[in-house]
C-alpha cells in the first residue's frame, strides 16, 4: 500500500519515500514511525503507542522520540509554518494531518522509469587505480568521490551515494547484478593512472538493462587540468543521459572547494592517512593539511581535516590543540559544510560543552544525512553523553554506509548491551570483529584496532582471545592512551579489575583531557565501587569543568 500526500509518496511495500520522482533518504526507524502516523491519521497517537509500534515496547527517552519525530518532519518537508504534516498535541501525542490518498500495489523502479515517472538513476563505481602503486589509491578514490558529488548536484538525476557505491571497491562486479542491487538504470565505471605531472582517466557509462555502452572516453591531461577534467566527465554523463543541466547546476559543478590542484592532491593524501587512525597517521595528516593550506589558505576541507586530527591527538595526549579554532575557521569559510559542523561538535563534546555539541551535530546531519563521518561523530558523542538509543541510530547507519569501518559497530555493541539488548549487542560485536580482523590482516600494528577487538572478544565471553589481543595491542603501541582506555574497558568486563585500573590510570595521566566522562561509560561499570576508580572520576570531572571554562576560541 502506498500513501500519497502533497507531492510525497510513502510506499510501505518497497519501503520508499519519494518527493515527486525523487527517492529520498530516510532511516528505517524514521520510516516506521512515519508510516505508523500516516496509517493512524484518524487519531492522536500517544508516546506509548509509538513505543509499542516503533520501538517494540522498549522504553526510550522523550528526547529520543522527539528526535525521530523531527527527523520524520524534515524528511517530508514539514517546516511547521508553510507546510505542516505532523502536529504535536500538547500532553497527548502526535497526529498526521492533511489529505492522504491510498494507492494499492507498488510499482517497481523499472516500471516508474518506463512510464516516465522517475528520474534517470546512476551509480558511479570506484575508479580503479592503475598506477601500480597502492599509495596512489587516495587519488583514484578522490576523483570518484568528486564525480559522484558533481552528478548529485543535478536535480534531474538520482545518484547513489558515495558510501554505497564504495562497497564495491576492489571487488569484481557484474554490471547487471550491481544495477539490480542498487536499483539504478546506469553505471559509470573507469580507471585512473597518475604518473609524475600527468594523469590518464578512462570513463564509461553503461546502460544496465542492455549491458551496452552509452558513452565512453579516455582523457590524457596535465595534472593541473584535473578540475576541468572532472567537470567534463560529469557534464558528459549528464549529456549522455539526455537530462537538462540547469545553469545554476553547471555553475555548482564547476565551483570547487579549491582551485589549486596541488592543494587538492595534498588534502587527498592527508585524508587517506586520517582514515587509518594511527597516531603517526594522524600526525602526518595534520602536516599534509597544513601544507594544503599553505597552497590555499581558504580551503575549508583542509581546515576540517586539521580540526578532527587535532581533536583525536589531544584525546590521545599528542597535541595541545583542541581543534576548535580550525573548525571555526572551516565554518567561517563554508557555513554549509556538514563536516565542519560535525568537527566542531566533536571538539565541543570533548571539551564538555555538550549542549553546544548537539546543536552542531544536528546541523551536520541535516546538511548531509548520508555522511559516515558526520553520523559516526554524532553516534560516538551520544554514547559519551549517555544517549544510547540515539547512538544506535547513527552508528548502525554508519555501518551500513561504510562497510569497512569497525568502530561504529564497537560503539553500537556497547550501546545495545547498556540497554539490555544482549542479542543485538552480540551481533554487533561479531560484525565488528569481522571488520577488525580484515584491518589487522593488512595492518597488524594497528593498536587501536587490536584494542577494540579485545573489547569485542571480552563482550562475547572469549577470554583467551581477549587477553591475547590485549598483549598484542600493548606490544604494538604501549603508549597510546586511547588503546589503553579501550583495553581497560575490555579487562573490566572480564573482571580483571587491577589491570584495568592500571591501564585506565595510565590513559588518564597521559591524555591532556579526560578521555570521556568516564562515569557515563557503561563498559567501566564493574569498577564503579573501587576507590581508585572513584578518584579517577573526580579528576575527570575537575578536568572537564576546567575545559568548559576555557576561552571559546583559543589560538592555533
Amino acid at each position: 500500500m502506498a500513501f500519497l500526500f502533497g507531492d510525497m509518496a510513502l510506499d510501505g511495500v518497497r519501503r520508499e519515500l519519494r518527493a515527486g520522482s525523487a527517492l529520498l533518504s530516510i532511516e528505517p526507524q524514521v520510516f516506521d514511525l512515519l508510516e505508523f502516523l500516516v496509517r493512524n491519521r484518524d487519531r492522536v497517537v500517544s508516546r506509548d503507542d509509538l513505543l509499542a509500534a516503533v520501538w517494540n515496547g522498549r522504553i526510550v527517552s522523550d528526547s529520543a522520540i522527539d528526535a525521530r519525530i523531527n527527523a520524520a518532519r524534515r524528511a517530508i518537508g514539514d517546516d511547521g509554518q508553510q507546510q505542516r504534516w505532523i502536529r504535536t498535541v500538547a500532553r497527548k501525542g502526535f497526529r498526521f494531518v492533511g489529505d492522504v490518498r491510498e494507492e494499492a500495489g507498488s510499482a517497481t523502479p523499472a516500471d516508474r522509469a518506463s512510464s516516465g515517472q522517475s528520474k534517470p538513476s546512476v551509480a558511479v563505481l570506484p575508479f580503479a587505480n592503475m598506477s601500480g602503486d597502492p599509495e596512489q589509491e587516495y587519488f583514484s578514490d578522490g576523483i570518484t568521490e568528486d564525480i559522484i558529488t558533481d552528478l548529485s548536484k543535478v536535480s534531474a538525476l538520482h545518484v547513489v551515494s558515495r558510501n554505497t557505491a564504495f562497497t564495491f571497491k576492489g571487488k569484481p562486479v557484474d554490471i547487471a547484478q550491481v544495477a539490480q542491487r542498487l536499483k539504478v538504470g546506469h553505471i559509470v565505471e573507469g580507471s585512473v593512472r597518475k604518473a609524475g605531472g600527468r594523469v590518464r582517466v578512462t570513463a564509461q557509462l553503461i546502460d544496465a538493462s542492455k549491458d551496452g555502452h552509452v558513452w565512453g572516453e579516455r582523457y590524457d591531461r596535465d595534472l593541473n587540468d584535473i578540475f576541468a577534467l572532472q567537470d567534463e566527465i560529469a557534464q558528459a554523463v549528464v549529456a549522455a543521459l539526455k537530462v537538462r543541466l540547469l545553469p545554476a547546476e553547471k555553475q555548482a559543478i564547476e565551483n570547487r572547494a579549491t582551485r589549486d590542484p596541488d592543494a587538492y592532491e595534498t588534502y587527498l593524501q592527508g585524508r587517506y592517512h586520517f582514515l587509518r587512525h594511527g597516531l603517526k597517521s594522524l600526525e602526518i595528516a595534520i602536516r599534509l593539511g597544513r601544507r594544503a593550506l599553505e597552497m590555499d589558505p581558504h580551503y575549508a576541507r583542509a581546515w576540517v581535516l586539521i580540526a578532527v586530527c587535532q581533536s583525536a591527538l589531544r584525546i590521545r595526549g599528542r597535541s595541545d590543540e583542541s581543534g576548535l579554532a580550525a573548525a571555526d575557521m572551516a565554518l567561517s569559510l563554508d557555513p554549509s559544510l556538514a563536516e565542519a559542523h560535525s568537527a566542531r561538535g566533536r571538539v565541543l563534546g570533548d571539551l564538555g560543552r555538550y549542549d553546544e555539541a548537539v546543536v552542531e551535530f544536528e546541523e551536520s546531519v541535516r546538511l548531509d544525512p548520508d555522511s559516515p563521518d558526520v553520523r559516526f561523530d554524532f553516534g560516538r558523542a551520544c554514547c559519551s553523553f549517555g544517549r544510547y538509543e540515539e547512538a544506535i541510530v547513527h552508528l548502525e547507519r554508519v555501518a551500513t554506509l561504510s562497510e569497512e569501518r569497525y568502530t561504529p559497530l564497537c560503539f553500537a555493541a556497547q550501546a545495545y548491551r547498556t540497554l539490555g539488548r544482549d542479542g543485538e549487542a552480540g551481533g554487533a560485536a561479531r560484525r565488528a570483529l569481522e571488520r577488525i580482523e580484515r584491518e589487522i590482516a593488512v595492518h597488524p600494528e594497528n593498536a587501536l584496532a587490536l584494542s577494540f577487538g579485545a573489547c569485542m572478544f571480552a563482550q562475547l565471553g572469549d577470554r583467551d582471545r581477549a587477553k591475547e589481543w590485549v598483549s598484542r595491542a600493548l606490544m604494538a603501541e604501549p603508549n597510546d592512551p586511547m588503546a589503553r582506555y579501550n583495553l581497560a574497558c575490555g579487562l573490566a568486563q572480564m573482571g580483571e579489575t587491577e589491570q584495568a585500573l592500571d591501564l585506565l590510570e595510565c590513559a588518564h595521566k597521559t591524555s591532556d583531557v579526560a578521555v570521556v566522562p568516564i562515569d557515563n561509560d557503561s563498559d567501566l561499570a564493574p569498577l564503579h565501587g573501587h576507590p581508585r576508580y572513584q578518584a579517577l572520576v573526580a579528576d575527570a570531572e575537575a578536568r572537564l569543568a576546567a575545559a568548559r571554562s576555557a576561552p571559546a576560541n583559543e589560538a592555533e
